[in-house]
């Protein structure tokens, strides 16, 4: 998967990251506001699916109702947990169920005649773990946020956006590297 339709796939969560950042009410609901019309719009059109798109449909309704309508303080205070928390339970979800989010994604670029091959459905699992991974990380910034919020907010957002580029980063060169491996392989069969 590239870096530019990862950051599609995940474009409505970077929106609402970019817009609601910083302690403005205003912009907290502008931002979820923007991000759930862009998920609406996106499943729509079916430039995304799966269970990242569900999760996002899930929480930007939960988000609009509880901040946006009730603005309620609580859930504002605890709305990066919320937001992180939910694509790492959605993407680990997605691997116990056996069906790593990303591989909706790989398939858009994988012959159908390899989706059930074990490399395949390997490599699905090894990108969907490292992205577990990513979401814990940045779930557990946004704790710290709680337990520390003196600390710097931008190195909060820096530390964030740090762990969601290795994600990227891990995801390119690995995709790149599987591709390369498929056709190596499909060479060597003629």
């Amino acid at each position: 998967m590239s870096a530019i339709k990862l950051l599609f796939v995940f474009s409505p969560w970077i929106v609402f990251w970019i817009i609601a950042g910083g302690h403005s009410p205003l912009r907290l609901r502008i931002g979820i506001c923007a991000a759930a019309v862009m998920i609406v719009v996106m499943g729509i059109t079916r430039l995304h699916r799966g269970i990242i798109l569900w999760t996002g449909v899930a929480f930007f309704s939960f988000a609009m109702v509880s901040v946006v309508w009730l603005m309620n303080v609580w859930v504002i205070h605890h709305l990066g947990i919320f937001a992180s928390g939910s694509l790492f339970l959605a993407a680990l979800f997605s691997m116990l169920i056996g069906r790593p989010f990303t591989e909706d994604y790989a398939r858009e670029k994988v012959p159908i005649e390899l989706w059930d091959h074990p490399n395949f459905i390997r490599s699905c699992f090894i990108v969907t773990t490292a992205w577990v991974l990513v979401f814990l990380a940045n779930t557990l910034v946004n704790v710290a946020k709680l337990y520390y919020p003196d600390f710097n907010e931008w190195s909060y957002r820096g530390a964030e956006f740090a762990i969601i580029a290795s994600g990227v980063v891990f995801t390119t060169v690995y995709s790149e590297r599987a591709k390369r491996k498929r056709a190596a392989a499909a060479c060597s069969q003629t």
